[in-house]
Parts: structure tokens; sequence; C-alpha cells
């Protein structure tokens, strides 16, 4: 057992050594590591104030002190000293009715607030992670108990070419794997455990303890704008996905978060429950819940997960039958309408009681002050009491517990109430071994994040994940041939041609368009979450609708032989695209290298993860809770050489 301290004492009993974090000099049962992370976490919990009960149910974005995040950031500065208050959400940009703390003081936060647990937004190098979340740990231990700070994020290791907040904030440093549609793409569920491994490894050595992920969510609405964090639309893969990856990062020291129960993907026409249009979770079809979107969260269950988060939607009884008549609300009433964070009978007795969860229940972002379905009638405060009680157990994206605080105060919630939380949490943190050990060391940061190794399986992965849908004369790709480019979409366009550009001229000559032998096109539509959805706006999957320029790439295919690489975040209507293509590929977020060099080597072997709908009046006609692999052959693309676009079809 490696015991570290930079603040408290240690003490030696029966010949081994403890940390002695409340420094009185005898050994408490929190403080002895030869006891269960429960039996310590339950006599710890104990001995809290409220404050610190309720600081500890809180995890928020954090920042160094020189973060772009920050209104005035230091360069160079490690910790931050400047409260961030806003008076609209930072994510959906919904007013809030007074200022907010978005983002706090580090001292504050751990000293003066309690707060112990962060999510990590910043893109920092290995070393500078390190120092950074070292440095918290050491604010940390310098409190009454010395509860070490976990440090969680969105995930880390796949391409991303352009980094943005709330969705892929981290490119570039830690090894990079293609999406998690690609991982899907290769059907392989013994590479989600190594997966699992090899990038626990990256995160404990800079310091990061939790992932907000993955996503157990069935894809079942082509339209939603997060299909793209899916493992698709086969609930057994995903099942197996989530299990494996699970076992994975749990085994390599890295605590998971699973989201979005009891499913996500159950979206009105595409909408997300971010926004009041999409509040809703509707099932047209009797025992949808149970048969598509259950069974990958009872794997996570089953796995031993730490965490569960609902997701922001309420449940509404104009659904058809989905719960066992013992949990509904009366004989002729199935669901509480109220969004899932407050829902008692969808996390405390169907995800609790029925599918054996013992983890904590952490809240998605939000939905205090800014998401708050079915509950906009109650005061901050009655929130807090009304979600404590349903069986939430820690706030997301919330800086500020003085409202829980209040409501213990008020009456609304009792100290007792704050302990099962509590002693969820403190089980997780000494499961995680920070009470002995809560530093890292930043030179071996340096070494194990993005190490050459995994770095290089992911890249291969990469490659493999390609799915060759449609195959010309332009495949396998040949390098004597002259290239031209066109990379056409919406995030950022230009930077991605300009990349492309640069990994072809390592390999080809490339031309003008009157001058090449073949041509490139990468089209990259996009459904961007809080541009695209818009209330009274008809979410499309149809490319030209999301940023691909249609005719001018019809241009190019009547000049000259084309390849179209569609780089699927959702799955797009290719009637207009694939026709005057020579080559159709598929492609789930891949380096231009990468790219490049599985179609020059013929190392593509992914397989479509959804089924690519016929057109949008299919996608339209088609149930919302049911993924398009179970809706039959008409729903799929037939394409213009008779392959049908099924679930699973690559050549």
């Amino acid at each position: 057992m490696k015991i570290v301290s930079h603040v408290v004492p240690t003490i030696t009993v029966d010949g081994e050594t403890f940390r002695d974090l409340d420094r009185d000099g005898v050994l408490s049962p929190f403080e002895d590591w030869r006891l269960t992370p429960a039996e310590r976490a339950a006599d710890l919990a104990r001995r809290l104030s409220v404050e610190e009960k309720a600081g500890l149910m809180i995890i928020g974005s954090h920042y160094p002190g020189d973060s772009s995040f920050l209104p005035n950031p230091v360069e160079g500065k490690l910790l931050n000293d400047e409260d961030v208050w806003k008076d609209k959400h930072p994510i959906t940009g919904i007013p809030f009715p007074e200022p907010v703390l978005t983002a706090a003081a580090s001292e504050k936060a751990v000293k003066e607030r309690h707060q112990r647990y962060f999510i990590v937004r910043d893109n920092l190098k290995p070393r500078r992670l390190a120092e950074w979340t070292n440095a918290i740990q050491e604010l940390a231990e310098e409190t009454r108990f010395a509860i070490p700070a976990v440090f969680a994020s969105n995930p880390r290791n796949h391409v991303s070419l352009v980094a943005r907040f709330g969705v892929n904030e981290s490119a570039g440093v830690f090894s990079e794997w293609p999406s998690e549609l690609g991982l899907a793409a290769l059907d392989d569920a013994e590479l989600m455990r190594e997966f699992g491994k090899l990038i626990a490894r990256e995160w404990r050595a800079g310091g990061i303890h939790k992932l907000y992920g993955y996503m157990a969510d069935v894809a079942s609405e082509p339209r939603w704008s997060r299909f793209n964090g899916t493992f698709g639309e086969d609930t057994q893969l995903v099942a197996d996905y989530i299990r494996e990856v699970v076992t994975g990062m749990e085994e390599g020291g890295v605590a998971t978060t699973i989201k979005h129960f009891p499913g996500g993907g159950v979206r009105i026409d595409g909408h997300d429950p971010h926004f009041p249009w999409g509040q809703t979770n509707e099932y047209p079809t009797e025992g949808a819940l149970a048969k598509y979107h259950l069974p990958p969260f009872q794997a996570a269950v089953d796995a031993g997960c730490t965490s569960i988060m609902p997701y922001y939607a309420k449940p509404v009884n104009t659904s058809a039958k989905q719960l066992d008549e013992e949990l509904w609300q009366s004989p002729s009433t199935q669901f509480d309408e109220v969004a899932f964070a407050y829902n008692k009978t969808i996390i405390g007795d169907l995800l609790r009681d029925k599918m054996g969860f013992t983890g904590y229940i952490n809240s998605d972002s939000g939905v205090i002050d800014a998401m708050v379905w079915g509950v906009e009638e109650l005061t901050e405060k009655e929130r807090f009491a009304k979600a404590v009680k349903a069986g939430t157990d820690i706030f997301s994206d919330m800086s500020n517990p003085q409202k829980l605080v209040d409501a213990v105060a008020d009456g609304l919630l009792t100290s007792d109430d704050l302990t099962g939380p509590a002693t969820r949490l403190l089980t997780e943190i000494f499961a995680l071994g920070l009470f002995e050990n809560p530093y890292v060391d930043p030179a071996e940061a340096e070494k194990v994040i993005g190490n050459t190794e995994t770095q290089a399986l992911g890249e291969q992965k990469q490659r493999e994940s390609v799915v060759i849908l449609k195959k010309g004369e332009a495949l396998p790709l040949d390098t004597s041939k002259k290239v031209y480019t066109f990379a056409t979409g919406r995030t950022s366009i230009g930077e991605v041609q300009e990349k492309l550009d640069k990994a072809v001229d390592k390999r080809f000559t490339r031309a003008d368009l009157d001058d090449a032998d073949i041509a490139i096109v990468w089209a990259r539509p996009e459904i961007e979450l809080f541009e695209d959805d818009q209330e009274g706006v008809t979410l499309s999957i149809n490319p030209e609708d999301c940023g691909v320029d249609l005719e001018q790439v019809k241009r190019i295919q009547e000049q000259v032989p084309t390849i179209v690489v569609v780089n699927f975040t959702n799955p797009w209507i290719l009637e207009h695209l694939e026709p005057g293509a020579d080559s159709l590929v598929g492609s789930f977020e891949i380096t231009p290298d990468n790219l490049l060099d599985s179609l020059v080597g013929g190392e593509a072997k992914g397989h479509l993860p959804f089924a690519v709908p016929a057109s949008m009046e299919t996608v339209k006609a088609s149930p919302r809770d049911v993924p398009g692999k179970y809706l039959g052959d008409d729903y799929a693309y037939v394409d213009s050489r008779g392959n049908r676009y099924a679930y699973g079809f690559g050549l």
C-alpha cells in the first residue's frame, strides 16, 4: 500500500502506515485502509456537517487560473482565484432567474464550499494537468478530514478535428481512437475492455478519476444530435460494449458514470431535452423501453459501474405501456411526469429496486437551475429536496451548494437525508484509493498520456473502422494518381480542408480539378445541438441541409471519378450523394492521415453500426423508440448497385 501525504501526518499501527486524516493521533475507522470502502465511508459520513455533505453533492466545471474558459485568465497561474457568476446557462444560453456561480475560485470551492467533485474541461498538456490536479489535492488535504478531490471528464480519447465545449473538449493530447460509432463499426466487444484499461491508465496518470460516459443510450432517432456519442442501434452490441468498457476502465482505476438513464435516444423528431420543445420521452411502441433501451443499463449495473446519470427528459402518459403495473402511479396513470432526476419511480423503483443498482445517481448538468422539466413551479430549494428524495446523489455542473444547505435549514430535508448520498460518494473515493494517495507524478503523466503504444493501437482502429459501402475503380487508392480534394461541411471546414490537403501531399500529387485523375470528397455534415435544435425547426439528416455543398459535389463527380467519404455522426440520407460517386466510404471521426492510409492499404473493415434510412420520409414514418436496425428491409437505403445499407453492411 503506497501512502503519500503532503500535509497530514502519518501514524503507524500494527507495523502498518496510515494517514492521520483528522490529525488526532488515533487510527479512526475511516483512516484504516484494511476496512472496506463501504465501512470507511459509513464512518466518515456520520462525522460530516450538513455543509460538508452538501459540498460533496455537487460537481462543477473547474478551471486552472490561466484557463481560456475564465473571463480573466492570468498567464501561467495554476489555481483560479476568482468566482465567476453568470446570468445564463453557459451551454444552452437559457437565462437564470438570478446569477449563478458557474466557476468557483479554487480555495473557496475546496475550503469554504467543501466541494470535492470537479469536471475537467480544459485541454491541458499532461504535465500541466498533473500539476493542476495535484495543486487542488493539496488544498483538499489542508481541510478538516483531508477528503481528496475527484476529477471527472467527458471522453478524451476520440479523434476531434475541432474541440468544442461540452461536446469534445479534448483534442490531440490523449490517445486518439475513432468515435463511439467507429468503435461500434468494429463489432469487437473484447476490444472495449482493452480500450477501457488502456485509456484508464492515461486518465489516472493525469489525475482524472471518473469518466462522464459512456453513453448506454440505444440510438433510435436518427435526427438526434447526440447520436454520435452512442454505440449505435443494436441493443445487444451496446450492452456488450458498455459491460466491457465499464469493466476495463474500473479495473484500470477509473470510475464510470453511465448515461443517460433510462435511454436518451427516444426523441420526438430528434429534438433534445436540453430545450423545452424536446423535454419529453414518449414511447409509441408497447414494451420498447424494456426491449431496446434498458438492457445496456442493466449490463452497466451488472458490471459494477459506480454511477448512472439520468437524462433531462420527463416521461409522458401518452406513451404505450412500458412499466410493470406495480410501478404505475395509479391504475390509470403510468408515469410521474417529472424529469428523470426527480423521478422516484424511474431511478428508485426501477433502477435501484428492480435492476439492482447500488451506486450513486449523478444528475445531468443544470437540472436545478435550467432544465427543470415537470418541476418548474418549485423553488430551487424545493427542487433539491425533491431530487434528493427521489434518489439523486450529486448534481452536475454546479459550483454552489448553498441552496441545498438552505433546503436543510428550512426543513425541506434533514441532515440524515444527505448522509446516504454522502456515503455513496465517499465509497467511490475510498475505492479509488485516493485517501491513501491522491497525487500523481507529472513526469509519469508525460510518459503515459498519449503514449506511443496506445496511440498506435488507436490509429489502427481508426483505419479499421472505415466502412466501404460502394467500391469502384478508384479503390484501393493508387498513390501514383493525381488527386483533387474537397472537404465540405460545417464546423471549421477550412481547417479540415487544410489538414486533408497536408495528408494528401505526403502521399500523392495534389492537383486542380481539371488536371486530377481522381477526387476525394470528404463530406462532413453535422447537426449542431445548440445551433440547429430550435423550436419549430424540422431537423434533417439530408447532408445538404447540414452543411454539405451538394451542387459542388455533383460537379466534381461529373468531371472526375470521385471517392465520396461521408463522416457519419448520424445515419445520413445518401440518395443524392451516392449515385454519382465512383466509390462511397463511411468514416467515424478519423484523422486525414489514417483515412488515406486505410484507403491505400486496404485496412478498412468496418460495418455500419446503424441502418442508413432510405429517405427522410422513411424516418418520419418510423417510431422514435425502435432503432432502425429492427425496422425491416424497407427502412434501409438501396444504392445504385443494389447494395442495401442495413445494419452491419460493409464490403
